[in-house]
């Protein structure tokens, strides 16, 4: 199967099986690479169908629910979103039940080929969780008939009860992967106060972060790569809208690059996989971990049935959240020196550079009453 790719020698370590804490991702890349040079081809997961299901919740029996496919389309994946949420939940210390506690098998109509998606994806807390994630590993069934998707609270004891809302399933085919690079740094940039989970904002802010607005011209499964030189690496998507100011509103997923995340990806190293649709519109946030380490060049590299398209910010949305309001004035006024003079910003890690790519709309080299004019026809809210 034909690979296409924008960079080469960049599929190397795409499409982690979900490895457990302990498994070496190390050795898990080695026998990639030796996939690779057998000729082992991969794929990119394309969505070909999409089945509304109900709500309903899991305690500690699983619960069957059966999906009819009519889709004449060879399946070799699946893909599941739903809100997640606890019903009976340990609120005294947290630990039952979590999103990541999911796990699902899913068979096909010929009753022999089954998926088993353990963990299906998800957060380490109780709080609610957007699930909006995919698997491959079905061998081109047929995609007529009833799928039998089987959900289980993984390890989760009585009498904690975890539910699903807004249920939908999907079925997926193989198609060739595109791939794509983005190259960036958050050595600069604005600030904002870093989600450390979907319920949680770190303490170890303000930092820089850099974003970047996009759509999907394909449904479909992708992988966000994102790796730096050296310590930790967050990355997180949003949906709809973003709002540095509200981190964790939209939050649809994140990646940890600090050793502990779920999926195995060592320090350095964030991995989001995730079903993403057409006409909806997303952002994809690197930040920089700590106020107290430097900001670092990332490379972040893009799996899925097709590019992504990226959406422009217009030039004084500072903060890149999709309109240029107060917050952005503030830096504006801070960088306004007038006709001929040089920007200098106060504001922490704002500099002249960034005074003048935001602002200097006439491209003279100050921030003056003109551009201030530019402003304002470009203020949304």
């Amino acid at each position: 199967m034909r690979i296409v790719c924008a960079v080469s020698n960049q599929r190397l370590a795409y499409r982690l099986p979900q490895p457990t804490a302990n498994r070496c991702v190390l050795g898990v890349c080695v026998l990639m690479h030796a996939a690779l040079v057998a000729g082992t081809a991969f794929g990119a997961q394309k969505q070909v169908e999409t089945i509304a299901g109900s709500d309903f919740n899991i305690a500690q029996t699983p619960v069957v629910q059966t999906v009819t496919g009519t889709t004449t389309e060879p399946i070799t994946g699946v893909g599941f979103t739903a809100q997640w949420t606890a019903v009976v939940a340990d609120n005294e210390d947290g630990l039952f039940p979590w999103s990541l506690d999911l796990g699902v098998n899913v068979t096909a109509p010929n009753g022999t080929d089954v998926v088993n998606w353990d963990p299906l994806g998800g957060d380490v807390t109780i709080a609610d969780f957007p699930l909006q994630d995919f698997t491959d590993g079905l061998p081109s069934v047929s995609g007529v008939g009833d799928f039998s998707w089987q959900f289980t609270n993984l390890g989760v004891p009585s009498p904690w009860v975890s539910g699903l809302r807004n249920v939908s399933y999907h079925l997926l085919t193989t198609v060739p992967d595109v791939v794509e690079v983005i190259n960036g740094s958050v050595a600069t940039g604005p600030h904002w106060s870093r989600p450390y989970f979907i319920a949680g904002i770190s303490g170890q802010g303000p930092v820089n972060y850099d974003v970047v607005r996009f759509e999907v011209s394909e449904a479909g499964g992708y992988t966000f790569l994102s790796v730096v030189p050296s310590g930790n690496n967050f990355n997180y998507i949003y949906q709809d809208s973003f709002d540095p100011s509200q981190p964790l509103n939209n939050l649809l997923d994140y990646g940890l690059g600090n050793g502990n995340a779920p999926n195995g990806t060592p320090v350095g190293t964030s991995l989001i996989e995730v079903l993403l649709q057409e006409n909806t519109t997303y952002y994809y946030v690197t930040s920089q971990w700590a106020f107290f380490n430097p900001g670092q060049p990332f490379t972040t590299t893009i799996t899925g049935p097709a590019l992504i398209t990226k959406l422009p910010f217009a030039q004084q949305d500072f903060d890149q959240d999709g309109d240029v309001d107060l917050t952005d004035y503030a830096v504006f006024t801070d960088c306004l020196a007038g006709p001929d003079a040089s920007p200098s910003p106060t504001i922490d890690d704002v500099d002249l550079a960034e005074c003048l790519d935001h602002f200097d709309s006439d491209t003279d080299n100050d921030v003056d009453l003109a551009d201030f004019a530019d402003f304002q026809a470009a203020f949304t809210n």
